[in-house]
């Protein structure tokens, strides 16, 4: 029998009250449908939640609706919501708690978000894919090599985790091209937490827009996805010897190498004359 009385509702809520969470009844959730967009489902979801944190919205210690009415207040599958929690989680926005739910446990980051947005070249796809990669190759190099001097073994287990459920995907055809993406992103978002360098996680939250761009064209790449998983596992082989410039040297080839399959496909699929 499930608990629908009145005094069950009282005691959910008085429970909430003193755990210090903010609970959401649906009538109150600010959480609507996510809007369309170029980016893979989940990368959506991890924006659209982001923006509820930046608009004020949601705030740290507000409780998120429970995994099934969440799922359907976003109009996503629960499984896409569950890689992008996992994605929120390790950028540090949000807390999964087993038993008792999901809470938002940071702020907002739109004054960072707008300023590297607006740094970058809007009229020349070209120059901006360039910037992008470069300051990847800045944040995400030293994310590496720290994570390689710092990550637990909590963290080294997790990445280990996510590469062995994309070389689960990997082995289906055709590839489920969202789920890798959701598996990529969480993969960079959890090593950047590994780094534990606070700045550098705002940072990439920051920048989690423009990385779910590149990343949905990179993946449509063939084979593309198969060669990331072979680079990430070599990168995670640095991490979890602790050789902190073999992680930074995995980071910027494998990087560079996914650089250079966006430029190849936008030479590829260029008209002549342009």
């Amino acid at each position: 029998m499930t608990d629908g009385t009145s005094g069950g509702r009282k005691s959910r809520r008085a429970a909430a009250s003193a755990s210090g969470a903010t609970p959401f009844s649906p009538s109150a959730s600010p959480v609507r449908p996510v809007p369309d967009s170029p980016q893979s489902l989940d990368t959506r979801v991890v924006t659209y939640i982001r923006d509820l944190i930046e608009a004020g919205s949601l705030s740290p210690g507000d409780r998120l609706p429970a995994e099934r009415d969440l799922a359907a207040q976003l109009g996503v599958s629960r499984t896409v919501l569950r890689e992008a929690l996992h994605t929120l989680a390790a950028f540090g926005l949000v807390d999964l708690q087993h038993g008792r739910g999901v809470f938002i446990t940071a702020g907002s980051t739109r004054a960072t978000a707008e300023r590297l947005t607006l740094a970058l070249p809007v009229n020349d796809s070209a120059q901006r894919l360039h910037d992008l990669f470069e300051i990847r190759r800045v944040l995400e190099g030293a994310a590496a090599e720290w994570a390689a001097e710092r990550a637990t073994e909590a963290q080294i287990a997790e990445l280990r985790a996510i590469v062995r459920e994309a070389d689960a995907i990997y082995a289906h055809e055709p590839l489920d091209v969202a789920a890798a993406g959701a598996l990529d992103a969480r993969f960079h978002a959890t090593l950047a937490a590994a780094s534990a360098n606070r700045i550098l996680v705002q940072l990439m939250v920051a920048l989690v827009d423009e990385l779910g761009v590149s990343r949905g064209r990179s993946l449509s790449i063939p084979g593309r996805p198969q060669k990331s998983a072979q680079q990430h596992e070599r990168l995670l082989d640095a991490i979890a010897a602790h050789d902190a410039s073999a992680a930074r040297r995995a980071m910027l080839q494998h990087l560079n190498d996914v650089e250079r399959s966006i430029i190849s496909l936008d030479l590829a699929t260029r008209a002549p004359g342009q």
